[in-house]
């Protein structure tokens, strides 16, 4: 709620226009407008064929972008639809962050059931993003109301304990040799865990809301404040990819490498492309 109620100020002062003219920029790569959000985009994530899925705070739904750049509804009403994890069978997976649940989502029937109930018993702000582990299927979810990361099966029957002890986890990506990357959005730090439990602090950024690893094995941030980071995950050399950014809540990447974004204040979805090698 903290965060809603941040939005919902920053949204008052944000100016009339979806774009500002000093922004933003993209330090690398070539940044476009491929459509728009249905007032606030949040989480988002790209299907097997390229289908761009995310969730919107004022229409609280599941939205995807059709070939117009227009969003379309896709769910039943989800109060605060935050991470959202495509599965191989065409449904999604994803979080309601004012309950603190798992719902599967049939975008083509636009029905969803409930997949896991994780449970609140604080009074902090639920789920933010969660992800798969494409080795096991299983899902990674960071509790941020707790400050756990927990491992959820397939099927949601079993659930265990990966690490704990974080202010606000919001995303982690998980490395094909076991290593886990963590976002820690109030703790302001991406963290690197290691297969036999050792954690690292690898860089310090200020509201870091999602982590992902691209291509090469760098770390791909968004913070709140409005910056998109490149990360070496070894060094913690971070290089800013775009600036000038509102609220960048979501970001994905498509089959071809690219990195899609949603500016929850701008309502604006965005493609970053990067130069072909």
């Amino acid at each position: 709620m903290i965060r809603r109620i941040v939005l919902s100020i920053l949204l008052l002062l944000a100016p009339a226009v979806s774009v500002r003219a000093d922004g933003p920029i993209a330090h690398q790569g070539m940044l476009s407008v491929i459509g728009r959000g249905a007032g606030s985009p949040d989480d988002l994530a790209v299907g097997a064929d390229d289908t761009i899925y995310f969730g919107d705070m004022t229409a609280n739904r599941v939205l995807r972008l059709n070939a117009l750049g227009e969003p379309e509804i896709v769910s039943p009403a989800i109060r605060e639809p935050e991470g959202i994890v495509p599965l191989p069978d065409g449904t999604l997976i994803v979080a309601e962050q004012a309950t603190n649940r798992l719902y599967q989502v049939d975008p083509v029937k636009k029905s969803m059931t409930l997949f896991y109930a994780v449970g609140n018993k604080t009074h902090n702000d639920g789920i933010d993003g969660i992800s798969r582990d494409s080795a096991t299927g299983d899902l990674l979810i960071p509790d941020a109301p707790t400050g756990r990361i927990l491992r959820l099966s397939s099927d949601a029957r079993h659930v265990s304990l990966i690490a704990r002890g974080f202010k606000r986890p919001t995303s982690a990506a998980l490395a094909a040799d076991g290593t886990l990357f963590v976002c820690d959005e109030f703790g302001n730090a991406i963290y690197r865990i290691t297969s036999d439990g050792v954690r690292t602090l690898i860089a310090p950024i200020t509201l870091p809301d999602d982590v992902l690893l691209d291509g090469s094995g760098d770390l791909i941030v968004n913070a709140l404040p409005g910056t998109i980071w490149r990360i070496d995950p070894q060094s913690g050399q971070k290089i800013a990819l775009v600036t000038g950014l509102r609220y960048p809540h979501g970001i994905a990447f498509d089959s071809q490498g690219n990195l899609i974004i949603a500016d929850a204040i701008l309502n604006q979805i965005y493609r970053l492309a990067f130069p072909r090698s």
